[in-house]
């Protein structure tokens, strides 16, 4: 397990609400009456095997996929709620990918940019000045005039994830970031999430990476077949668990 220094921020309001959670798709019931919560300036890691249901619990808090019952609250505002504004609600919502999703076609502050250009129609030298602070709060001014076909997968990660930052998300979701970079990288995006959370923004991770999740996660909340088999700090739910099952998945993973 690489070291990493946890530095807690006092936790604030709830930033989002997760309540009851139901989502089927035809007769196959992928997450049932799932409840958590996540506050201001906390990372909280979200883990599970391959089907248990982690991906569509990230999908549903985009609003990529529609719940069948319960709800989502960002902040007071209930996203599940059909007649709401749900690209009001997803620009309050900062999204990274596994895979990273920048355009080929354009430069490092064209690809962070895009969205607040064209979407919310800023002045391009508004957008381009806030994108540069962006870039050098992750080390990354100098490539602001680079293609993404020149970067490093762990430097287009970063650079993925100063787009999400641009529009000040309430929120954001890491959905995998590591799961498609080179082992020797995984460190980099590790470190900048530590300085994410130094900084004071509230996460919500899926991920593979049990090192990753163990550094950087104030609380870890375990999916199994689509329910919550666990929900504690890094240390109550790795490297301490009393369920049988718990102790078999983490140990699959030489975590115990």
């Amino acid at each position: 397990m690489a070291s990493q220094d946890k530095v807690s921020m006092p936790l604030g309001e709830k930033v989002l609400r997760i309540d009851n959670v139901v989502k089927r798709f035809g007769d196959n019931t992928v997450l049932d009456h799932v409840s958590f919560d996540v506050h201001q300036h906390e990372t909280v890691a979200l883990l599970g095997a391959s089907g248990s249901g982690k991906s569509t619990l990230m999908k549903c808090v985009n609003l990529l996929e529609q719940v069948n019952d319960g709800q989502i609250w960002l902040g007071d505002t209930d996203i599940t709620d059909p007649r709401i504004d749900q690209d009001k609600a997803r620009s309050r919502i900062g999204v990274v990918f596994q895979q990273f999703n920048l355009f080929a076609h354009m430069t490092v502050l064209n690809n962070v940019t895009l969205a607040a250009r064209k979407v919310h129609k800023w002045p391009r030298e508004k957008a381009e000045e806030k994108a540069m602070r962006l870039l050098t709060r992750i080390g990354m001014q100098d490539k602001a005039k680079e293609y993404p076909d020149r970067l490093s997968g762990g430097q287009q990660q970063r650079v993925a994830i100063a787009r999400a930052l641009m529009m000040e998300p309430e929120l954001l979701l890491l959905d995998e970031i590591t799961s498609a970079l080179d082992p020797l990288l995984v460190g980099e995006v590790l470190e900048m999430v530590g300085e994410l959370k130094r900084q004071g923004a509230t996460i919500l991770m899926a991920t593979h990476e049990m090192s990753f999740a163990h550094d950087a996660a104030d609380r870890i909340v375990l999916l199994r077949r689509g329910h919550i088999a666990e929900n504690g700090s890094p240390e109550e739910v790795m490297d301490h668990p009393t369920d049988p099952e718990t102790q078999q998945f983490f140990a699959a993973y030489n975590r115990v």
